[in-house]
């Protein structure tokens, strides 16, 4: 005998399922827009960055430095060096564009300033840029006497990285507000 085949009806069970998971996406979207919104960060600078933007990342563990790697090269700027500690780098002498140290001050030790020093004595023309775990009124007064350029205190939005970099690179300033002061 041959089985004659018949057209299956839609089982609208299946089709039950399908529109809740639509309306969940859409009230998510919604949810975050209302967030963005209510929180303003600092515009992404549009555009690609100028190739001529080197970026050279200096102390913090293996996975910091790989993170900050990954998302300067998502962001297309070029990682001309990373090393633990800034004696650790390769001594350069002729300028090489502009280029952004991204210093990452773990810790409570002090040691940041004495890393600056150091990196700016083998690479010259770097612009500094401080990652540092928390903001103190003292720390940005220390790091604008020392030269630094950009401070950023953890943790910070990848959009905040990325316009501080771009800021840092233009010889601009960006210090974060301190809690409790005008």
């Amino acid at each position: 005998m041959c089985a004659v085949s018949t057209p299956v009806p839609l089982d609208p069970y299946a089709l039950k399922l399908t529109i809740p998971r639509i309306q969940w996406r859409d009230r998510a979207r919604h949810a975050m827009a209302n967030n963005d919104h209510r929180s303003p960060r600092d515009a992404v600078p549009s555009g690609s960055p100028d190739p001529n933007i080197g970026a050279v990342i200096v102390g913090g563990n293996d996975e910091t430095r790989l993170l900050l790697r990954g998302l300067l090269r998502l962001h297309r700027y070029r990682v001309l060096a990373e090393a633990p500690t800034a004696e650790e780098l390769e001594p350069v002498d002729e300028p090489l564009g502009r280029r952004v140290l991204v210093l990452v001050a773990d810790g409570d030790d002090d040691d940041w300033a004495a890393e600056l020093v150091t990196a700016r004595e083998r690479q010259t023309g770097l612009l500094p840029l401080l990652i540092v775990p928390e903001t103190q009124a003292e720390l940005i007064a220390r790091a604008r006497a020392a030269g630094v350029l950009g401070i950023l205190s953890r943790p910070f939005a990848i959009r905040d990285l990325i316009s501080t970099v771009e800021l840092v690179s233009r010889g601009e300033e960006r210090y974060p507000a301190v809690p409790g002061q005008r």
